[in-house]
């Protein structure tokens, strides 16, 4: 019997380290799998962050950083907070972007005490506290790219000053994004959040601001992007590749004016040959595409400067 009792201690023992063992090869957020797919297949060091961009409110004016916190709903940099804000038709509640009101282009915006102020050339400045926004609670539920999301309404005070400086004639207000509510900003696809890498490409008529990345990428050959499967940015952040970033009209309009350019460039040029396989969406509407957005795995700092591997792709297309 006390054989008998050994054995079976160690068969179950053997069977538990054989699915902890199974558990671990199965799992990729498992650190042994994860050491695994570095040994197997290293990452490649193959540039560094140029620059780094958070748009408090959609579409508006970037603030550059030198380094800034990934979480998982983006990009953080002390009170700023990637895409945390948006203007809405306070009728119809849908969401509006630049594509709408190429305006908001020119919006700046500072956040300090957990105030946040919008301001303009040839536009005074206005002051929305937070914290009173989030007293009141008011939350309103919109329709942002199809899906269906929830902030709290900014008040009367932003949305007269959105409509008045951006010569709108719809009624609109401004959106804010408390924690702990539903969101989805951008296009998700398995995550709850996006950051999209641009390649660095320096050219006389367009910034990178035309793209609006979060992350700039130099030093990697052209389009180098469309090969990647996981990105890992300094020792902290990692990220994996869901899809290329598809490119529409809003990238035609002039950051610094908001004009939108007559002759469609640089979408028109980018139509000619930035189309690759497997984005349907992007050859249903005919948009190309530029730069990848990519789910995060691992939170961390990054910082201007930092140096960016990649892993490749098995089978590119």
């Amino acid at each position: 019997m006390h054989l008998r009792g050994n054995f079976e201690l160690a068969a179950a023992a053997g069977i538990s380290i054989g699915a902890l063992a199974v558990y671990e090869l199965a799992s990729k957020s498992s650190s042994f799998r994860r050491w695994l797919d570095d040994y197997m297949d290293p990452m490649v060091l193959i540039g560094t962050v140029g620059e780094l961009h958070i748009h408090p409110i959609k579409s508006s004016r970037s603030h550059m950083v030198s380094e800034a916190f990934c979480s998982e709903v983006g990009l953080r940099c002390g009170e700023l907070r990637d895409r945390y804000f948006v203007i809405i038709n306070g009728d119809t509640k849908i969401a509006l972007t630049a594509l709408n009101i190429p305006r908001v282009v020119l919006i700046e915006t500072a956040i300090r005490d957990n105030k946040l102020t919008m301001t303009a050339q040839q536009a005074d400045p206005t002051t929305i506290d937070l914290n009173d926004v989030a007293q009141k609670a008011n939350v309103v539920r919109v329709s942002c790219k199809g899906k269906q999301i929830e902030g709290l309404d900014c008040g009367d005070i932003a949305g007269a000053w959105l409509q008045q400086f951006l010569e709108s004639t719809e009624p609109l207000r401004l959106l804010y994004f408390w924690p702990g509510l539903f969101n989805e900003r951008q296009v998700v696809v398995d995550k709850n959040w996006e950051f999209i890498a641009v390649p660095y490409r320096k050219d006389e008529k367009y910034e990178m601001r035309n793209f609006r990345p979060n992350i700039a990428v130099v030093g990697c050959p052209a389009y180098d992007e469309d090969l990647w499967n996981e990105v890992r940015i300094g020792d902290q952040a990692k990220f994996v590749c869901v899809r290329a970033c598809i490119r529409c009209p809003i990238t035609t309009i002039n950051p610094n004016t908001a004009e939108k350019a007559v002759d469609g460039e640089p979408l028109k040029t980018l139509k000619e040959y930035r189309r690759p396989p497997g984005e349907p969406q992007a050859q249903k509407k005919e948009w190309p595409v530029l730069g990848v957005q990519m789910g995060l795995d691992e939170a961390g700092v990054i910082k201007v400067g930092d140096p960016v591997y990649v892993r490749y792709k098995k089978f590119p297309h």
